[in-house]
């Protein structure tokens, strides 16, 4: 992995971890992860705005974040936190990416994604019932580890940190749906990457990592076993994969 160097960037000690939380979930799922951490200064947990437009996302959490940080974003989460460096690359010290991927949405030379159809299905079962999708969602991020689906205390903090906004939710479906940041592959952005994967993510598949990469140089830890929930059934090897990494980027 390439590490730039920049004057721009205070030591590393002295800058702040950013988390960005998924789609269908509040910063409260980061919990766990803040449980396991132990970074000086703590780690910040933005509420994201959701507002249904990416530039108006980064502009508000642009004006939110401190000048320069270390970043790393869930799911959709990850997503933003991508666009954010590419837009914001000299406010972004480092660059993680947990169960993550440029593009949620198949296309014709992008296979390991979603089809649009669940989208659509997502969008009608949150017009229908709300709490009943985050239900469904939630046994769907757990699927491929087998311990996490029957995990009763999971289960309860899931529910406890779900979205309760119906409008957040619909306007993150549309962020899901929109968002195609593949260009980053083939015009790499100059901050350290490192990427973390459950290996049997079945929202993202793990390919989308892999393709990220060996694109862009990145560290790629794959978890075996794991599904999409890094940051519920994972914590403290997300917390060591994202401390040495902190300490290493500068």
């Amino acid at each position: 992995m390439t590490r730039v160097a920049s004057s721009t960037h205070p030591p590393p000690a002295s800058l702040p971890p950013v988390l960005l939380h998924g789609w269908g979930f509040t910063p409260q799922i980061w919990q766990p992860l803040m449980s396991a951490l132990d970074a000086v200064p703590p780690a910040l947990t933005p509420a994201l705005p959701f507002t249904g437009h990416l530039a108006e996302d980064l502009d508000q959490l642009a004006a939110s974040l401190p000048e320069c940080v270390h970043l790393a974003g869930w799911s959709l989460g990850g997503e933003l936190a991508l666009a954010y460096a590419r837009q914001f690359p000299a406010r972004v010290a480092s660059l993680t990416l947990i169960a993550s991927t440029p593009c949620f949405i198949q296309k014709t030379d992008w296979p390991a994604a979603q089809p649009a159809s669940l989208l659509d299905d997502f969008s009608q079962r949150l017009a229908d019932n709300p709490a009943a999708l985050l239900k469904r969602f939630s046994m769907l991020i757990r699927h491929g580890d087998s311990e996490a689906v029957k995990n009763r205390a999971l289960t309860d903090t899931l529910q406890a940190a779900a979205e309760a906004d119906a409008t957040r939710l619909q306007h993150g479906l549309t962020l899901l749906g929109s968002l195609d940041l593949r260009d980053i592959m083939t015009q790499p952005l100059a901050i350290p990457l490192q990427l973390i994967h459950g290996e049997a993510d079945a929202v993202i598949p793990v390919d989308a990592a892999i393709a990220l990469q060996s694109s862009m140089a990145a560290i790629l830890h794959v978890l075996p076993g794991a599904s999409h929930a890094l940051p519920l059934t994972h914590a403290p090897a997300l917390a060591q994969h994202l401390q040495t990494f902190w300490q290493a980027s500068q």
